[in-house]
């Protein structure tokens, strides 16, 4: 090592050690891990609660999948900015827009999103560094008359082995109009067992491919996997074998 990347070393760690980090974790939480918006339904909720022992303000806001900032968004939030003192909450509102119409024979997905904002001590404040942290949730719309559940839908899913590129990849297609998140994939073939790591969640109508590694190349296997529900807790379904 050179004298001078030492010395820069040494630096960095006498400008960290003076560096005082708020807790690497949420001041703020929300009482759901969704939210379920009905077509019939006038307003939906939430609740944030300051769990800390920190003021905090907060900004709320709905986007979507890509948080384009010109895209149209159906829903607003109210109130949009406030301040939680500690051990207190807040309930905000979400309120659906006239336009633009969304579609009526899926699930549609939006996503809520939380900003908290710490204030920062007077005392001390040159050496603090403070770490805003966001919570960001789906919402799901869902219009009336779909057939079946989310719950119900798991058990439409088709699975395959399928090539592409000259790579083995295992295929998920969802024929309902329920979006379907998942908790976990496994696919075990030939005694090895690939793992997805950060499952997608599967949009209604559509497919995903992940693609596996060579030890799971055989077209025979097993699928082990679990969807998140509508409470944000786990639902392992059935087995499916590929012959």
């Amino acid at each position: 090592m050179s004298l001078r990347t030492f010395i820069k070393k040494m630096l960095l760690i006498a400008l960290l050690s003076t560096i005082s980090l708020s807790a690497a974790r949420a001041g703020i939480m929300v009482n759901k891990t969704r939210i379920i918006f009905n077509q019939n339904d006038n307003s939906a909720t939430a609740t944030l609660s300051n769990v800390s022992k920190d003021n905090y303000a907060v900004q709320v806001w709905i986007n979507g999948e890509s948080e384009r900032s010109d895209e149209e968004i159906p829903f607003i939030v109210t109130p949009t900015l406030f301040r939680v003192a500690p051990s207190e909450e807040q309930i905000v509102k979400i309120i659906p827009l006239p336009r633009p119409a969304l579609p009526t024979d899926r699930e549609s997905v939006y996503y809520f999103n939380a900003q908290e904002i710490p204030t920062v001590s007077k005392t001390g404040a040159s050496n603090q560094l403070t770490v805003a942290i966001r919570t960001r949730l789906k919402l799901f719309y869902r219009p009336t008359g779909l057939a079946g559940s989310p719950d119900q839908a798991a058990a439409t899913l088709k699975w395959a082995r399928v090539d592409q590129g000259g790579q083995a990849h295992l295929r998920v297609t969802n024929p309902s109009p329920w979006n379907l998140s998942f908790s976990e994939i496994r696919f075990s073939s030939g005694g090895h067992t690939f793992n997805v790591s950060d499952p997608v969640m599967l949009k209604p109508f559509s497919h995903h491919d992940y693609a596996l590694s060579g030890k799971t190349a055989s077209r025979q296997g097993t699928v082990h996997f679990s969807i998140i529900n509508d409470y944000g807790g786990i639902s392992p379904k059935p087995d499916v074998t590929l012959d």
